[in-house]
C-alpha cells in the first residue's frame, strides 16, 4: 500500500513539473540577415528557430498559425494582413541589404547604369520594388533581367565579370572572396537620398495575435537584446552563428553584419517610415501589399 502510494505520489510530482515547464515558443525567419538579428534567441532554450529559404514556407506558416513568431518582409506581411490572417506587426529588424555590384565598370555609381542591363532576383519582392523605384526616382533608363535566385545573380558576376548585378548580404561577402575588385552602390544609401528616412523597413517580426502581452513582450525584450549584441559584438555573433551552422564562415560574417542593417524599431516607433515605405510599393503595384495599406491593427501596441 505505501508503495502504491508512494509511487502515485512520485507520478503526480513529475505530472506538475511537467506542466510547470514552459513550452518553447517556435519561431520561423528566413535565411539571411533576418536570421541574424535573432541569433541570440535560436541560442536560447525558450525558443525553437526555424531557418527556411524563400517565400513559400512563410506564406505557408501564416496561414497555417505554424509559429508563433514568424520573420518577413514587412510588404508580405502587409499583403497577408490584408487577407485576414490571424498575425500583427511588432517590430522592424532589418533595413535593406541590397547593393548593386560589378567588376568592369570604372566609374560606378547611378548615373553609369543609363542603358545597361541588371541581373536582378525576386521578381516583385523587396528587391526588385526596391531597385526599380531607385532607378524610376533617377531617372535611370536601364533593363532588367530576372533570375530565380540570389544565387544565381552571385553567379552571373562569377561567370561574366562584365555583369552588373543586384546582390546582398551576406550572400555579397561571400561573392567578394571569390572575385576581387568588386565595385558597389549601396540601394540603402540611394533610397534614403531621394526619401530623406534612413533607410526601408525590409523585413519584420510578426505575432500570432491569441498570444499574451506578457509573451509577446519579453519576446521583443530579447529581440532587442539580440540585435543589440549583433551589433556591439560582431566577432561573438559570427562565432554563435558558425557554430549554429547558419552556412557562413567568420570572415564573411564579421564584413557582412556591419553592411546588413540590422536594427530594432518596434511598431509604434518605425509606423510612419513603414507607411512611407507601403506608399512606395502601392504606386509600383498595389497588389503587393493587398491591394491597400494596412489599417491601425495591424501594429502592435502593448510596451
Amino acid at each position: 500500500m505505501k508503495k502504491t502510494v508512494i509511487l502515485i505520489f512520485l507520478f503526480l510530482l513529475t505530472s506538475m513539473i511537467s506542466c510547470s515547464k514552459p513550452e518553447q515558443l517556435t519561431i520561423m525567419v528566413p535565411a539571411g540577415a533576418p536570421a541574424l538579428s535573432q541569433i541570440y534567441l535560436q541560442n536560447d532554450d525558450d525558443y525553437l528557430v526555424d531557418i527556411v529559404n524563400g517565400p513559400d514556407p512563410l506564406v505557408a506558416a501564416f496561414g497555417s498559425e505554424s509559429h508563433d513568431f514568424i520573420f518577413a518582409p514587412t510588404n508580405l506581411g502587409a499583403k497577408l494582413y490584408n487577407n485576414e490572417i490571424e498575425y500583427v506587426f511588432l517590430a522592424a529588424v532589418t533595413f535593406g541589404n541590397y547593393f548593386l555590384a560589378t567588376v568592369s565598370e570604372t566609374s560606378f555609381n547611378l548615373a553609369s547604369l543609363e542603358e545597361k542591363e541588371i541581373v536582378c532576383f525576386g521578381m516583385n519582392s523587396t528587391s526588385d520594388i526596391i531597385l526599380k523605384y531607385i532607378l524610376d526616382s533617377n531617372n535611370i533608363n536601364a533593363s532588367i533581367t530576372y533570375v530565380d535566385s540570389l544565387e544565381m545573380a552571385n553567379s552571373s558576376l562569377i561567370a561574366d565579370n562584365d555583369k552588373i548585378i543586384l546582390s546582398a548580404e551576406p550572400a555579397l561577402s561571400v561573392l567578394k572572396t571569390k572575385i576581387s575588385g568588386i565595385k558597389t552602390i549601396d540601394l540603402q544609401a540611394e533610397y534614403q537620398t531621394i526619401t530623406g528616412d534612413n533607410s526601408y523597413p525590409q523585413s519584420g517580426v510578426f505575432a500570432r495575435k491569441d498570444l499574451s502581452d506578457r509573451v509577446i513582450d519579453k519576446f521583443l525584450d530579447d529581440l532587442e537584446s539580440s540585435i543589440g549584441k549583433v551589433n556591439l559584438e560582431v566577432e561573438q555573433t559570427a562565432d554563435l552563428a558558425v557554430d549554429l551552422e547558419m552556412g557562413f564562415t567568420k570572415e564573411v560574417l564579421i564584413a557582412a553584419i556591419p553592411n546588413s542593417h540590422i536594427d530594432y524599431r518596434d511598431a509604434n516607433d518605425i509606423k510612419m517610415d513603414l507607411e512611407n515605405y507601403f506608399n512606395i510599393i502601392y504606386d509600383i503595384n498595389p497588389v503587393l501589399i493587398g491591394g491597400k495599406l494596412p489599417d491601425d491593427n495591424f501594429y502592435y501596441s502593448s510596451r
